[in-house]
């Protein structure tokens, strides 16, 4: 089989999806990722083909400037839950309809048999349909069906096409574990998925060194902050700065994961208990730290699940991240501090609390061994073969 998988530009869409292409390669299918900005340099990074669908209309531009929005005012808190989900399906929406044409025409000049998509990305449910292949759903935290704002944004171009009503995907391949709670509960008017494939969730990261440093415990415990790959989750480096500021006086070991962004409110010179690094496996440094500060991202969150560590979100108000920590906290795995009013105080009482609690770690542990027993990407390639191979 040929598996087309295609995501939005940001290289945290396509992280999730990684392994179920590798997996399909190794089975001895073929996978091909049509994709742009930061998600296609992580294509190829990983050692995927990989072809440009969207820079020439400039798709980056619509979600960059959301975030922006959402970083640089109050949106994300003043708007209702459904006026923001209207916010994000005009957004998605006019994504999708930038890359579409050259989403339907990559399949069918490479003749896909198959196209695997995230939920947000409403066009590959579309470009599925329109070519006539069936459409896999690929999860990346909370089970989402097609993203019903999006679609709803191109239904007048799906009309264009001679679709007049969509079906859900054929498959829908979720990698979050049953115990997590789900507070996201998205609009849908079209039927759930004919099947749905759980997978345990693998986590991905392009290749890097990992320092000797990283591959043992510290003399004291290891923080490890990150603020994802979107540079203004962090706010231009100020909530790192609370962070470093927080944890000061705590004895520990702090690692802040830069992504290679320009910080200007990280603190210089950095005070002996902090180092920062570019890149570096989050699953292999995880191995040897004790607390993971981070912004809420789906893929951060499931990776620290896998590692069993103990969570504390910091997430931007107005996107899901939000809701991913409000899973971590119901599962009694970590706690969620205040973007918008975070101190160093809250952070040092937050890392405090999670090194002396074992409840959160247990609950990690408890979330980590469920993950683990799900059934791995090669099988579900099997699977998938089997249903419509």
């Amino acid at each position: 089989m040929r598996y087309l998988f295609t995501t939005m530009s940001a290289s945290s869409h396509l992280m999730p999806l990684i392994p179920l292409a590798h997996a399909a390669q190794a089975a001895g299918h073929e996978s091909l990722v049509a994709t742009s900005g930061s998600a296609l340099r992580t294509a190829t990074a990983s050692g995927l083909i990989a072809t440009d669908v969207g820079t020439r209309n400039d798709v980056v531009r619509p979600y960059a400037e959301l975030v922006r929005k959402l970083n640089e005012t109050s949106l994300g808190a003043d708007l209702s839950d459904e006026e923001m989900l209207g916010v994000y399906g005009t957004v998605f929406g006019e994504v999708g309809e930038l890359m579409l044409d050259e989403l339907v025409q990559v399949a069918r000049e490479w003749r896909a048999d198959a196209i695997v998509y995230p939920s947000i990305h409403a066009a590959g449910l579309l470009a599925a349909r329109i070519v006539g292949v069936p459409a896999i759903l690929h999860g990346y935290g909370t089970p989402l069906p097609t993203f019903g704002p999006a679609l709803e944004y191109l239904a007048p171009t799906a009309r264009k096409a001679g679709i007049d009503s969509l079906r859900e995907a054929e498959i829908e391949i979720d990698v979050c574990p049953a115990s997590l709670s789900d507070f996201v509960q998205l609009p849908s008017e079209i039927e759930q998925p004919g099947h749905t494939l759980p997978m345990r969730y693998t986590a991905f990261s392009v290749g890097s060194s990992l320092p000797e440093w990283a591959r043992v415990p510290a003399d004291r415990p290891r923080v490890v902050a990150t603020c994802g790959s979107v540079t203004e989750m962090s706010r231009g480096g100020s909530i790192y700065r609370e962070i470093v500021q927080g944890t000061a006086d705590l004895d520990v070991e702090v690692v802040v994961l830069t992504a290679g962004a320009d910080l200007p409110e990280l603190p210089t010179p950095l005070p002996d208990h902090v180092r920062t690094v570019d890149w570096i496996s989050l699953r292999a440094l995880l191995d040897t730290s004790d607390v993971i500060v981070h912004h809420g991202g789906s893929g951060t969150v499931l990776t620290s699940f896998v590692s069993g560590l103990p969570q504390i979100a910091i997430p931007l108000a107005g996107t899901v991240n939000w809701t991913n920590a409000q899973t971590v906290e119901a599962r009694g795995a970590g706690m969620t501090l205040d973007m918008a009013g975070i101190t160093a105080p809250d952070v040092a009482r937050a890392v405090d609390a999670a090194l002396r609690n074992p409840s959160y770690r247990k609950a990690g542990t408890e979330v980590a061994g469920e993950m683990a027993a799900l059934p791995s990407p090669t099988a579900i390639v099997g699977r998938i073969e089997e249903l419509i191979g």
